[in-house]
């Protein structure tokens, strides 16, 4: 992991170089661009859509698919619904901005809390407890002292006072119920998560719930089949890329960015260039990401569907 003071330095290099602005021509083009937060400060996320205001349009998740104006183009999403995403929607209001929060429905609304954040011991074994089976998982978190259906602690996530206010300016779509890892969930555990928790939301928000974000990032056929079957028109994966016309809506791109990000790091983290070599140092020039940087012909301008 590089350092603050590091990142900065190379990030500098890299925008003086001009192969961020390189990359935005060649490779982002007039396509789309996720971008992932989860707990940002509204003083970090400013900087950054002050940012991309210069060098690209922001639009909603719902206009994916719209025709380009022939720009890059990106979509601002949030992951879990924090409780300090309320204090951003002055931020998004003043940049024009309508992000799209993915909430944890059995989460949000109470006083229960995330199970990564539960003590300092759980946020030290995130990695490891993600690998196991989701009822192994629950047995090793409850020896720690959490339990996924109680509320004992300050709110972790949005009240629905705070979802009400916000309602208008944000597009609250599905990220599950309790936030576990989908794959290492058994068959029924996983079609409650993905289709109750659309109902939940639904009902929350007065809106249709057409859209969900893998918790993790982790997918595979089954959970698509079941996106498919409850009624979802889109997935938001963590594949790290760029979406077109012909990107598969149930495996859309994104990219994770810090939270803490300077300006200077956040531009290097949309060009996707740290993506793309933690890629390289997994051992591989190639693969799923490797489709991300590969300049075709297609293009968003070649719509699916006209808006």
């Amino acid at each position: 992991m590089l350092s603050k003071v590091t990142k900065e330095i190379v990030a500098r290099c890299l925008l003086w170089s001009g192969i961020v602005r390189a990359i935005r021509s060649l490779l982002w083009r007039d396509r789309v661009l996720i971008l992932v937060y989860h707990d940002p400060k509204p003083e970090v996320v400013n900087s950054h859509l002050a940012y991309l205001r210069e060098i690209a349009e922001p639009i909603s998740l719902s206009d994916l698919y719209c025709r380009s104006n022939g720009r890059p183009r990106v979509i601002i999403t949030i992951d879990d619904g924090h409780v300090g995403n309320r204090e951003l929607i002055k931020v998004f209001q003043a940049h024009g901005i309508r992000p799209t929060i993915f909430l944890c429905s059995c989460i949000v609304g109470t006083r229960r809390q995330f199970w990564w954040r539960h003590s300092k011991v759980a946020t030290r074994r995130v990695e490891q407890l993600k690998r196991l089976p989701n009822t192994e998982r629950l047995s090793k978190l409850a020896e720690l002292g959490f339990l996924q259906d109680a509320e004992i602690d300050a709110p972790a996530a949005l009240s629905t006072q705070d979802i009400g206010r916000m309602n208008a300016f944000v597009d609250f779509q599905s990220h599950g119920r309790f936030h576990p890892i989908l794959t290492r969930c058994d068959d029924a555990e996983c079609e409650i998560e993905i289709t109750q928790s659309r109902r939940e939301i639904e009902k929350l928000v007065a809106r249709d719930c057409l859209h969900f974000a893998f918790p993790n990032g982790d997918y595979g056929e089954r959970e698509i089949a079941i996106l498919r079957s409850a009624g979802y028109q889109t997935a938001r994966t963590l594949d790290v890329g760029w979406n077109d016309a012909h990107s598969d809506p149930f495996r859309l791109k994104a990219v994770a960015v810090s939270d803490d990000s300077s300006s200077a790091w956040f531009a290097i983290q949309v060009s996707l260039i740290p993506a793309y070599f933690r890629h390289l140092r997994r051992g591989s020039l190639f693969g799923p990401l490797s489709s991300a940087f590969r300049v075709g012909r297609e293009s968003v301008a070649g719509e699916r569907a006209a808006c």
